[in-house]
């Protein structure tokens, strides 16, 4: 049978061409982007074969309305090999507006997507990024952790996808951190087959907003026919600097979510990990547990969320600075069920501007997909965060290219983590100007799996000596966060 991957992209009508999209194989897989964040945009879409053979794929781009605009079939692509596609300069004659794509592969590829105004002549310069959205997390309900609406300079904005064979009627509902239903909004709108529709927050007359109300979760339902949905949700702002972040909606939750990467002063960055019971009727009794071995237990009603910044969290204040400063944690509810999401950026000293944020993963596998690893690439490289979730045994952990070459690093205890950095640093075995895909999996001392279950996310980043980077871009953006995929 042919595995078809679906990937839906509706960016609004000021913005350059701009397609974000999908996903893993296996059926149908679906995702979508916009932002109404200022800058000029364009897309990278990385793709990554997972499958058993080579493949190309078949991409055809479609208008809002789904009408099919323009079909183009990519080179053939190794088994676990990558490609990246530029969007315009990899796709001729198509118009700069706005579009969706439907990709087909007789092998499973995964697929993430790197979005920027980076490339611009002039500021801003911000860029966000995020993973595909498979056909089995589609859903007729959607949950979104974190929306924000003029808090702290901060704002949102929900994209979603029909993924469904029928037009659409969306309804939301949203909640505050305790879980009051702070607005309730009938009718969103419609959205046809295959197509997407952006929703500004700000624009949600009847939602709160501010520094102490600004903050919601929200519940996304299509109203009539059972319309299965796929989504992402947007953050951005504007002052003190220009930053933005994506997110993938969740259609279901877990009792146990993992954040690879938590950052306190880590090289001035830091983090804040929000968690949102999605259970219509259950409170959520959650544990958070950080890898210095410290937790709290906390509750969290019907669709409420929680947001925890590490940088003032009392129990990781000594896990600060360049060397201590970046951990994980583990989150498990007894009742409820849990979505959660990282957001990461500049926060300390002059710079206080790149942005991103990633979906805590709630699936471990002792093999783990990343789709995309940058090396001096056009003024970026990039951060693979891989943690052991074991609750006793150690592992080493070898990350493996595209190209076959491979790096090995040894005793990552239960709960703790490895930042593999792609620089030119000793035992860096990428040279300046690669773009590939790896996979990481856990080992023994001998090299044999060990089949101890990781969890990962990359990080896409520029600094100060990264070949490509340009120094007059500042202040600027250019940070960019993906989950790793199960294997």
């Amino acid at each position: 049978m042919r595995r078809v991957l679906h990937r839906i992209a509706a960016f609004s009508v000021t913005l350059a061409l701009v397609v974000c999209w999908a996903a893993i194989g296996g059926g149908s897989a679906s995702a979508q982007g916009g932002t109404a964040a200022p800058g000029k945009w364009s897309s990278a879409i990385n793709l990554q074969n997972v499958g058993n053979n080579a493949a190309s794929a078949t991409i055809t781009f479609y208008d809002l309305q789904g009408t099919p605009i323009k079909q183009l079939t990519t080179a053939s692509i190794a088994k676990n090999g990558a490609l990246s596609l530029y969007v315009p300069t990899g796709v001729q004659d198509l118009s700069a507006g706005q579009y969706s794509a439907v990709v087909n592969s007789v092998e499973p590829f995964l697929v993430s997507v790197n979005t920027g105004s980076t490339n611009s002549a002039s500021a801003p310069w911000t860029a966000f990024a995020y993973e595909g959205i498979g056909s089995s997390q589609a859903g007729n309900t959607l949950f979104f952790p974190g929306l924000y609406k003029s808090y702290f300079s901060f704002d949102s904005e929900m994209v979603i996808q029909n993924a469904g064979e029928a037009t659409a009627t969306l309804k939301a509902d949203f909640y505050n951190a305790a879980g009051t239903k702070v607005a309730s909004i009938a009718n969103l709108g419609t959205v046809a087959k295959n197509a997407a529709k952006t929703i500004s927050i700000a624009s949600l007359s009847t939602l709160p907003s501010g520094n102490t109300n600004g903050l919601f979760g929200a519940v996304v339902t299509s109203t009539a026919g059972n319309i299965p949905l796929v989504g992402i949700g947007i953050i951005w702002r504007t002052s003190p600097t220009n930053g933005t972040a994506s997110y993938n909606a969740s259609s279901i939750g877990t009792s146990t979510i993992y954040a690879p990467s938590l950052l306190n002063n880590y090289y001035g960055f830091a983090t804040a990990l929000t968690v949102q019971n999605i259970n219509p009727t259950q409170t959520a009794t959650v544990v958070l547990t950080y890898s210095n071995g410290k937790s709290r237990q906390f509750a969290l009603k019907p669709f409420a969320s929680q947001a925890f910044y590490q940088p003032s969290d009392a129990l990781v204040t000594g896990e600060s600075g360049n060397v201590k400063g970046i951990f994980s944690a583990k989150v498990t509810t007894t009742g409820g069920s849990i979505v959660g999401l990282v957001s990461q950026g500049i926060s300390f000293g002059p710079a206080n501007g790149s942005f991103a944020s990633y979906n805590m993963p709630g699936t471990t596998t002792p093999a783990v997909n990343i789709s995309s690893v940058l090396h001096g690439y056009f003024g970026y490289f990039t951060a693979v965060t891989v943690q052991n979730t074991d609750a006793t045994r150690t592992t080493d952990i070898l990350i493996t290219y595209a190209n076959g070459k491979s790096r090995k690093f040894t005793n990552v205890g239960p709960n703790k983590t490895v930042n593999i950095l792609h620089l030119d640093t000793s035992g860096d075995v990428l040279t300046n100007g690669t773009a590939t895909s790896a996979v990481v999996k856990s080992i023994t001392s001998t090299g044999a799996d060990n089949n101890v279950n990781l969890v990962a996310v990359l990080q896409h980043g520029t600094a100060a000596g990264v070949a490509g980077n340009d120094p007059t871009h500042v202040p600027s953006d250019y940070l960019l966060s993906v989950t790793g995929s199960p294997k």
